[in-house]
């Protein structure tokens, strides 16, 4: 069977002789899209001191709809510190317990990154009240090696997390001696199903 060319017919497509159907196509990307939906979010810890590996941020996600991770960003940096290695990033699936989710301290930004937008991100959102929180239960899926000196590593990661799934992110800077401000961020978007 083959495909009928309407062209030139106004509202009909072009077929071509190998039965192939001309469109004038934009690409897209799915967080651009989700973004200007208002449905993309900038979360972030804020800066904590820690001197030894910290639980710093707890995401569950509460939406009806999927919750996509794009990227991970840690920063260290601007203390006295003496370090005895790199820093390590651990990201851990679903974990359900620690001093991080108790001590329950709401991270210091959950933003919509469409500035037009007022709609806000439905999730559990904690960040770590004191170096040393802990993030436990859970399984372990990504380790991130980061410069041990005042730097911004930022990683691609791109996790989905199903109403009720859950995200933590524990950092250890690796230090002799001392303290050194962190934070943690997440670029996060909400999937609408096409």
């Amino acid at each position: 069977m083959s495909l009928e060319s309407g062209s030139g017919n106004g509202r009909e497509a072009k077929v071509g002789n190998e039965n192939r159907l001309y469109v004038d196509a934009k690409t897209v990307e799915e967080k651009l899209i989700s973004t200007k939906d208002g449905d993309g979010y900038n979360l972030n810890t804020g800066i904590v001191s820690i001197s030894a590996t910290t639980g710093m941020m707890y995401v569950k996600n509460n939406e009806d709809k999927d919750l996509a991770i794009e990227t991970v960003v840690v920063g260290t940096g601007a203390g006295s510190y003496n370090t005895t290695g790199e820093v390590q990033i651990q990201i851990t699936r679903n974990p359900t317990a620690g001093t991080l989710i108790d001590n329950a301290t709401a991270i210091a930004q959950n933003a919509n990154r469409n500035f037009g937008s007022a709609k806000t991100l439905s999730a559990t959102a904690y960040k770590a009240a004191a170096s040393g929180n802990t993030i436990t239960d859970g399984t372990d899926i990504i380790l991130i090696g980061a410069p041990n000196s005042q730097a911004r590593t930022v990683a691609s990661i791109d996790l989905v997390l199903q109403k009720g799934n859950s995200i933590g992110i524990e950092v250890n800077p690796n230090l002799s001696s001392g303290s050194v401000n962190c934070y943690v961020a997440l670029i996060v978007h909400l999937i609408t199903e096409t």
